[in-house]
């Protein structure tokens, strides 16, 4: 009997479906997008963020600790993002970002809150988004020898002016690619990213306090340190020098941090206060929620732009 001519193709057929293919065997399973980090110091910060990108669009979080610190995690657009508190100061803003970093696949940070004004332009309720960010206490206390002057050791090569006894100094910093610790007197905010902002706040809608639309500036410089500073001749000081737009205890260290991790950062900050240039008593407490509500709104602005 002729055996049918189709058999051999059938045989093939099943060696096919039975075989495993290798390819498919071998083939790990795709890896979640990496996150969008959205941090701040305060509850209240935080809280308007969340509010603004996940709660009010019905979105839903899901939290997870590490060393204590809360990271929540939402979709937000096309975006991946994780929530979390920094804590106040530089110590802890940097200790909880490179917590980040190493733990989560992360592709960008981004930070909102609060900072006092320091360019007089500025006024409460008013939003900067600087383009780079110094640690103004780095350096070193002095023996006045002589009214007036001061016992610089033959180490140091002042850079800035002096504020009395404290003489400012540039940070000592290293991160891959560079032979040796060097110092760096700035560290950049993401130029993808403030393009990002430029672009989000052409059509960004000013937020109003007190009958006044508030401004939204971006470019210059922010400064950090680990004090709270509530003082009108240090607030000059810091303006002469650095030409500052705004003073706060944490953002200098996130952006070094992400510099040192090569990850892209922006950094939103509503102004609560004048860090000591107003004529009474501080008023952050007074502007503290309508400032990071500003901050909120902005970068809200920026992130539904990017989508």
């Amino acid at each position: 009997m002729t055996q049918p001519r189709f058999l051999p193709v059938l045989v093939l057929a099943l060696v096919v479906v039975l075989v495993p293919n290798a390819d498919a065997k071998n083939r790990k399973p795709a890896s979640p997008p990496p996150y969008s980090i959205v941090m701040a110091s305060f509850p209240e910060e935080l809280t308007a963020m969340k509010k603004v990108l996940v709660l009010d669009r019905k979105g839903t979080l899901k939290m997870t600790k590490i060393n204590g610190v809360a990271f929540e995690s939402a979709s937000v657009g096309k975006r991946r993002c994780l929530f979390f508190l920094s804590g106040m100061s530089v110590a802890n803003a940097a200790m909880t970002t490179q917590l980040a970093l190493s733990k989560f696949p992360v592709k960008e940070v981004f930070f909102t809150g609060i900072a006092g004004g320091i360019n007089p332009a500025y006024t409460p309720g008013d939003v900067v988004i600087p383009e780079r960010w110094a640690y103004h206490g780095e350096g070193a206390l002095l023996n006045e020898r002589e009214p007036g002057k001061f016992q610089v050791p033959p180490y140091m090569k002042p850079h800035y002016p002096n504020f009395h006894m404290f003489f400012p100094d540039d940070v000592t910093v290293i991160r891959a690619g560079l032979p040796k610790y060097q110092q760096v007197a700035t560290f950049p905010a993401d130029p993808g990213l403030m393009a990002l902002a430029k672009r989000a706040l052409v059509n960004l809608k000013p937020p109003m306090m007190k009958g006044r639309a508030c401004q939204v500036n971006y470019g210059g410089t922010g400064v950090s340190g680990t004090v709270f500073c509530d003082n009108a001749a240090f607030r000059e000081y810091v303006f002469s020098v650095w030409k500052a737009e705004c003073l706060d205890m944490e953002s200098a260290a996130i952006a070094h941090v992400c510099w040192a991790n090569k990850v892209p950062c922006l950094i939103v900050r509503g102004l609560s206060d004048l860090a000591g240039g107003q004529t009474g008593p501080n008023e952050e407490e007074i502007y503290l929620k309508t400032a990071a509500q500003h901050s909120a709104l902005v970068l809200e602005q920026i992130l539904s732009t990017g989508d």
